[in-house]
């Protein structure tokens, strides 16, 4: 489904991310990307999801080299819950959420009606009308994960989801993620820890300096 073959990245300043990283991404795979701040799993994700260009080497996704898909449609495929959030603080949940049809000019009612099941989802349907500003940091890594949803992407990219989270909520929030993977959605998750939850095998690959140093089943 995703294949990264021989992928580089040297930034301007020369820092070398990511240093020849040949993985494949198998469809409905739960993937889990370990190493320390700096190790460059963000980087990673954010190749994968074509909002930065590998140095050298290629990414083939859905059998196409990634620089060949269109930017709007990879980004329907392929959902990125940022760490940062990004969340817009003093608009409504069902704002920040909707925002990515709204720019589609999707009617009202299409809007709500998908926003809703996806809070439903994620347990937060009685925040819908919340202004972002007034949630826990839980649960805006909820809305951040929903925001992600919207298109029903194929794939789910989660660049640190629990950090900073209480370990209950943390479980809560990766069990919901867990029962995605389990409906079809292909995950690929970043941490720099590893908090033991759910039944189904894993794939752990541990990242340092830009390089895949272990790969194994958790």
């Amino acid at each position: 489904m995703i294949e990264l073959n021989d992928v580089v990245k040297v930034y301007p300043n020369g820092t070398l991310a990511l240093d020849k990283i040949n993985i494949r991404f198998n469809k409905g795979s739960f993937t889990v990307l370990m190493g320390e701040s700096g190790a460059g799993k963000t980087t990673l994700l954010k190749i994968i999801r074509g909002d930065e260009d590998p140095t050298s080497g290629s990414v083939v996704f859905n059998g196409n080299d990634i620089k060949k898909w269109n930017k709007v449609s990879l980004r329907r495929k392929i959902g990125f819950a940022f760490q940062d959030f990004t969340l817009i603080e003093d608009r409504t949940v069902l704002d920040n959420i909707s925002l990515p049809l709204q720019f589609l000019g999707v009617n009202f009612h299409t809007l709500h009606d998908k926003t809703e099941s996806i809070l439903q989802a994620v347990k937060l349907r009685d925040k819908m009308y919340k202004l972002v500003k007034e949630l826990s940091y839980g649960e805006r890594q909820r809305v951040t994960i929903a925001r992600a949803l919207i298109y029903e992407p194929e794939v789910l990219l989660l660049d640190e989801p629990t950090g900073n989270l209480d370990i209950d909520t943390a479980r809560a929030v990766l069990s919901f993620i867990e029962m995605l993977n389990e409906r079809g959605t292909t995950v690929i998750m970043s941490t720099h820890h590893l908090i033991d939850f759910g039944k189904k095998p894993k794939e752990m690959i541990k990242i340092k300096n830009g390089k895949i140093v272990k790969k194994e089943y958790v």
